[in-house]
């Protein structure tokens, strides 16, 4: 299993698409979104501020490229935040559903 989070543009609809083409895609089996959060960073030499969702998707091992891949093809950021963690200890009957 692997947890891949980014964030994403306060822009609600766009965003709804976004979620749902991953998971019709079967690209993840599931994805938490995190309603708000104040984004604070250096774009282009100047200091900006945004307010962003963060999403937590879940994947498996498999299907790790394939979701890195389309999310750099279909974010509207340039550069979009992928982040991977691999869980050291997961519940066995999560893992199998992810898996599957």
């Amino acid at each position: 299993m692997r947890i891949l989070i980014t964030t994403y543009p306060n822009k609600p609809r766009q965003l709804k698409k976004f979620i749902m083409a991953i998971l019709k895609q079967w690209l993840a089996k599931c994805v938490n979104r995190i309603n708000y959060v104040k984004s604070y960073y250096i774009w282009q030499g100047k200091i900006v501020k945004d307010e962003e969702k963060i999403l937590i998707i879940k994947t498996s091992v498999e299907k790790k490229e394939k979701l890195q891949t389309w999310i750099e093809k279909n974010h509207p950021y340039q550069v979009p935040e992928i982040v991977w963690i691999k869980p050291n200890e997961v519940n066995e009957k999560y893992l199998k559903w992810i898996n599957n």
